[in-house]
C-alpha cells in the first residue's frame, strides 16, 4: 500500500488540512492533529489550567454541531512561532498565534459571534501541548484505505471524501475495507514502525455533508450496518518506533 493523503485536523470537530509529510513520535498522535478545542462555554473548563484534558461533551463536535463542517483550519509551527487559520468555505477569516492572549481571545470572540446559539457562554481555546484532544485514551494514527472511502460513497449517493472521516493517513487499495485484514499486524510506514492495533467506529457524525454542512435524513451508521455487516471505516495505530513520513511512501508488513 502506498500512502496517498496525509491529514491533520488541528482543531477537534473542525476540518482539518493536508500535508506532505510529518514526523511521528514514538507512542504519540499524529502531529498536532486535536491538539486544540474550542469549549461550550462551560464554567468547568473557563477556571481549568491551560492544556487540561475534557470528555469532547465540553466542545464543539461535529456529530452535535453539524455548521462545523462549513470551516476547516490549518496550524503552523516552526519552532519559533506558531498560526492558526481558520477558512470557511475555502476563504480565511480568521489568523492568530495561539501562544498569545490577543490570539485566542480573538479566536474566542469570533467563534461566540458565529456559534453563540449553541454555546452555554464565553467559549475557549484549549491547547493540548503533549497529547492530543482525541476521543481514544491511547494515542493512536488513524489509516484508512481510498478503496473504502469509495465504497461508503458509492452505497449512500454521496462523494468521496475524508473530511467526512477525519483520517490522518489515506492509502491505497484495491478492496473496500482491506485495512481491517491488517489489524494485529505491524507495519513500516515510510521511517516508522507501527502496529495495527483496532477499528475505527463510526458514530453520527458521518451523516453530515462536508461540503454543505447539511445533516443527512438517512442515519449512514446504520446503513453500513445493513450493507457492510459493521459500521467501521479504517483502523486505529500504535506508532512503536517513530520516524519520518511522507505522501508516497510505502505502507509495507515486516
Amino acid at each position: 500500500m502506498q500512502i496517498l493523503e496525509l491529514w491533520r485536523f488541528p482543531i477537534k470537530g473542525f476540518g482539518g488540512s493536508q500535508v506532505e509529510t510529518t514526523t511521528l513520535a514514538t507512542e504519540g498522535y499524529f502531529p498536532y492533529d486535536r491538539h486544540f478545542a474550542i469549549s461550550l462555554g462551560g464554567q468547568k473548563i473557563a477556571n481549568a489550567r491551560s492544556g487540561a484534558w475534557f470528555p469532547k461533551a465540553h466542545f464543539l463536535q461535529l456529530m452535535s454541531h453539524k455548521d462545523l463542517a462549513e470551516y476547516n483550519c490549518r496550524y503552523l509551527n516552526d519552532g519559533a512561532t506558531q498560526v492558526l487559520e481558520l477558512f470557511h468555505r475555502g476563504r480565511r477569516c480568521i489568523s492568530i498565534n495561539p501562544d498569545s492572549d490577543d490570539g485566542r481571545r480573538q479566536f474566542e470572540d469570533f467563534v461566540f459571534s458565529n456559534f453563540s446559539n449553541n454555546l452555554r457562554g464565553q467559549p475557549r481555546l484549549m491547547q493540548m501541548k503533549d497529547q492530543a484532544y482525541s476521543d481514544q485514551s491511547t494515542p493512536f494514527i488513524s489509516i484508512a484505505s481510498n478503496a473504502s472511502l469509495d465504497t461508503f460513497a458509492d452505497a449512500t449517493g454521496t462523494a468521496p471524501s475524508n473530511r467526512r472521516f477525519r483520517i490522518n493517513i489515506i492509502v491505497n487499495a484495491h478492496k473496500a475495507f482491506a485495512e481491517a485484514d491488517m489489524i494485529g499486524q505491524t507495519f513500516h510506514c515510510g521511517k516508522a514502525l507501527m502496529v495495527i492495533q483496532k477499528p475505527v467506529g463510526r458514530c453520527a457524525a458521518i451523516n453530515v455533508d462536508p461540503k454543505t454542512a447539511l445533516r443527512s435524513e438517512k442515519d449512514y451508521v446504520q446503513l453500513m450496518r445493513e450493507k457492510f455487516g459493521h459500521s467501521n471505516l479504517g483502523v486505529f495505530a500504535k506508532v512503536i518506533k517513530g520516524g519520518k513520513v511522507k505522501v508516497g511512501d510505502e505502507l509495507r508488513p515486516i
